[in-house]
């Protein structure tokens, strides 16, 4: 079963050579290991260097499939693919985790660096978490005018997480850093007694769990949610 997280990873593909990322955010971390990059050689030689057929592309992106599938089996989260149209399609064709594919980018990226990398499938990750809730942000402004949203951290810390189907605004940069310790039912700060830990980031532990009750995730502009304390939720489907 897939992690319903905000993490995920990046499957950067090309004849040269495939790249794993895991994203979080924006932000992406560069797998480099025994797995990962997965280098085109024949004989020696790089592939690249070479014109390619369909079937030692096909090997090719088989066995990058395999080397990911390291991966997924330790952690089930969702992926991104980027890379040239045929290989898109031609890895489309063969993997085991279409299924866990939130969304494409066309192009050779492999020379990307991370920072610029995130910053381009950032935006189709934001659109994959907020899922089908097209007519999210008037859901928003009903549930203003009935008085039937959550707003600021502490109020939606203090609230039901686990109630399905919710969706949870939040501004793009909102980070809030606490302490306290999580309480017996996983969502309440307890600051008299008990061990104390430090959250370096509060809004993602509520995200992870609104999206582990099924619901949705819509980011917005820096400071279009000053009203609402930059982060909203509202718990109905």
């Amino acid at each position: 079963m897939m992690n319903l997280s905000i993490h995920y990873y990046i499957l950067s593909l090309s004849s040269a050579k495939t790249r794993l990322y895991e994203g979080f955010r924006d932000e992406l971390i560069d797998i480099q290991n025994t797995e990962f990059p997965i280098y085109a050689l024949n004989g020696g030689v790089p592939k690249f260097a070479l014109e390619m057929t369909d079937l030692q592309l096909h090997d090719f992106l088989h066995e990058t499939d395999n080397h990911f599938a390291h991966y997924f089996k330790q952690d089930p989260l969702r992926m991104m693919l980027v890379g040239p149209t045929r290989h898109l399609e031609i890895f489309k064709s063969l993997t085991a985790h279409n299924e866990n594919l939130i969304g494409t980018v066309k192009g050779d990226y492999t020379t990307t660096s991370p920072h610029d990398l995130g910053k381009i499938v950032w935006p189709i990750v934001k659109l994959a978490l907020a899922g089908t809730t097209n007519n999210a942000l008037h859901a928003l402004a009903v549930a203003e005018k009935t008085n039937d949203v959550i707003s600021g951290i502490d109020d939606i810390w203090d609230s039901d997480l686990s109630y399905p189907g919710a969706t949870l605004f939040v501004e793009d940069d909102y980070r809030r850093k606490a302490e306290g310790k999580l309480g017996q039912n996983g969502n309440q700060l307890i600051t008299s007694e008990g061990i104390w830990e430090i959250f370096n980031d509060v809004v993602d532990i509520i995200i992870e769990k609104v999206l582990i009750a099924g619901g949705s995730i819509v980011f917005m502009d820096s400071n279009s949610l000053i009203n609402l304390q930059r982060i909203a939720l509202i718990q109905r489907p």
